[in-house]
């Protein structure tokens, strides 16, 4: 009995073997491909040196692991293996993310926000962090007036974090978590209001409504706000934009809410590269659409800023709001007016002059980085401009 257990156990791995392998060389079955960024690794020379040195056996295994015939399921059934019997999660002990004991999952850089020490990212000082900031605050400043005589309204969306929103939430503190005492969040909000810098503060006014609305405001396996959530954003500051210019534009409004039919904002909770979802709450979705107002002024809007305008380009008809609306990511990349392209193809200034608006729309992770050098590149592209006239 115990010699046929083992043929059969042995014929089952030469049987997974070969299948492996054929698989490996045909690629006859299509798997869904794991989420997040790995490194690819390349097929090594076998050398005397490397075999001799064990390089070359370490890279031939990464090799290998990285392209088995069954990869994709095979690390699918083992991170959940690890999870549903030991609460184990990869990506979670790499620091990609942060899972709570009742399925909330962060990024571990918004835990430090929340205990007040993703300074350190930048700097060790907080007097020069605060020196940084000011000096942003004090360019703000400085191209709102430049910008008066041309045309373009410049302001700025301090965008929540889903630290501030779903504080109850957050893991506890640690010894890693050092606090700092200080945030771009709670430098700029102060700051631009007395240096009287164009701003909308939806980080205050989503604390002030999160326990009067019946939906999420933020998904709990989510980075970024929720559809619903970006739909309220987007029509908020189109009423801001109103009352800065003095005008009517199309408001932006919510249908009625629905559940678990349009696909959920998961990304970091895909990062796990499960078999089964989370547990989590239901995530409630909304179609958004537009008021009919045929006199309606129409302008172009041109706003750089982090990754969370990217849920107000998806979930609302910016068209049929805006002549024009082009994103520049991070003042990096530009999209929605042309070919995505990087920036610097672009004539800065003269796209700047032709908007209405100019939006830095940042979150309170990206602040530390307001606007990403876009202010000090158009003070100096004006200045330049004064010159040649």
């Amino acid at each position: 009995m115990k010699s046929t257990t083992k043929v059969i156990l042995l014929a089952l791995t030469v049987l997974l073997l070969f299948a492996s392998a054929i698989q490996q060389e045909t690629r006859l079955f299509k798997f869904k491909a794991l989420n997040g960024v790995t490194e690819t690794a390349s097929k090594p020379q076998l050398a005397f040196s490397s075999f001799y040195s064990g390089a070359y056996q370490r890279d031939i295994e990464a090799y290998l692991k990285q392209d088995c015939g069954f990869h994709e399921p095979l690390t699918r059934l083992y991170n959940q293996v690890l999870w549903s019997l030991f609460r184990y999660a990869k990506v979670a002990e790499d620091r990609r993310i942060v899972i709570t004991p009742d399925n909330w999952i962060f990024e571990p850089w918004t835990v430090e926000e929340y205990y007040q020490s993703h300074a350190y990212s930048y700097t060790q000082d907080s007097v020069e962090m605060v020196q940084v900031f000011e000096a942003e605050a004090q360019r703000l400043r400085q191209l709102q007036a430049a910008l008066e005589p041309y045309g373009p309204r410049l302001f700025v969306a301090l965008l929540p974090g889903k630290e501030q929103i779903c504080a109850e939430h957050m893991p506890e503190n640690t010894s890693y978590f050092k606090e700092k005492k200080i945030t771009a969040y709670g430098f700029y909000s102060k700051r631009l209001k007395e240096l009287g810098v164009n701003h909308v503060d939806l980080a205050e006014w989503f604390l002030q409504m999160k326990d009067s609305v019946n939906y999420p405001l933020y998904p709990q396996t989510g980075t970024h706000w929720s559809n619903l959530a970006a739909i309220h954003a987007a029509d908020t500051l189109v009423r801001y934009m109103e009352w800065l210019s003095d005008s009517n534009m199309v408001n932006i409004r919510a249908g009625s809410t629905f559940r678990h039919t349009m696909k959920p904002d998961n990304d970091l909770e895909s990062l796990m590269n499960l078999i089964w979802p989370l547990q989590k709450a239901p995530n409630y979705l909304a179609e958004a659409c537009c008021d009919k107002d045929t006199t309606a002024w129409h302008p172009r809007l041109l706003t750089i800023g982090d990754s969370y305008y990217w849920n107000i380009h998806n979930y609302t008809p910016v068209g049929d709001v805006f002549d024009s609306a082009p994103y520049w990511y991070y003042f990096s990349t530009a999209y929605f007016n042309g070919p995505e392209e990087p920036v610097g193809k672009k004539d800065v200034l003269k796209e700047v002059l032709s908007a209405d608006f100019v939006m830095l729309s940042y979150s309170t992770i990206s602040l530390y980085e307001m606007s990403n050098g876009f202010s000090q590149r158009l003070l100096h592209e004006l200045k330049k401009k004064d010159r040649q006239q």
